[in-house]
């Protein structure tokens, strides 16, 4: 069972090529600044943090294991200088804002991991995935013939997860979404029936799978959706 890349997959972009975005942009900032008019905003000075995020990302993107604390390093710091420059210095008066939405996110995942109550050896299966993107992305393949469920979370970012490659040996399998501020998709394969029994708030969860009449050649599979939305979107689709 294989829940992570498909080995046929293409490989990960190189930090070459991350450098090479980063320059990119450092060029296209420094044409904004030449440009007469955008003259006296002073791009260059103003955003050049984003050159750190980009180099963190690209580093990320190459690690294959929890070990790229350089990635994580570069894009803290270039997070910092850029609100310090959109905030000419005055970056205090975001830090008590900044810790309530840590906050809530903290108490967010402690809630929905209790809720959840996935039982200990399932969470632990290689059949079933476990996704969680706060600010940032996650997209997961699924190639393997026991898919069990999975848990996905998404806060201030999105996620997706592709099935097509996936088979069940339960008649049921059940995944719990949660999306705030964010979205999600779910490609599943075209002889999946899919319900879905999650609530939204100011978002929606989105059928498109392609179902199949009742009776003969009806699905044998069934994949129940459940979890909640909330100002954000979420697509399962074929």
């Amino acid at each position: 069972m294989n829940l992570h890349d498909d080995p046929n997959a293409p490989p990960a972009p190189t930090t070459r090529l991350w450098l090479g975005i980063a320059i990119i942009v450092f060029g296209i900032l420094a044409l904004l600044d030449n440009m007469p008019f955008f003259q006296g905003h002073d791009f260059v000075r103003t955003l050049w943090p984003l050159i750190l995020i980009i180099i963190g990302v690209g580093k990320l993107s190459r690690s294959r294991d929890d070990k790229g604390i350089g990635g994580y390093v570069l894009i803290a710091a270039g997070a910092f200088f850029l609100v310090h420059n959109l905030t000419d210095g005055n970056i205090s008066e975001l830090f008590g804002p900044l810790v309530i939405v840590a906050l809530g996110v903290f108490v967010v995942m402690k809630a929905l991991r209790r809720n959840r109550g996935v039982p200990p050896e399932l969470a632990a299966s290689d059949a079933f995935v476990s996704s969680t993107a706060v600010f940032s992305g996650t997209k997961r393949r699924v190639v393997g013939q026991d898919f069990k469920g999975a848990e996905l979370t998404a806060i201030f970012g999105g996620f997706e997860l592709d099935l097509r490659q996936a088979a069940l040996e339960a008649p049921q399998v059940r995944i719990d979404t949660f999306v705030l501020f964010g979205g999600g998709e779910i490609k599943v394969p075209q002889g999946w029936a899919v319900t879905m029994k999650g609530s939204a708030i100011v978002g929606g969860f989105d059928d498109k799978t392609l179902h199949l009449p009742s009776g003969e050649g009806a699905p044998r599979v069934h994949l129940v959706i459940t979890g909640m939305v909330l100002f954000g979107g979420l697509v399962v689709s074929n």
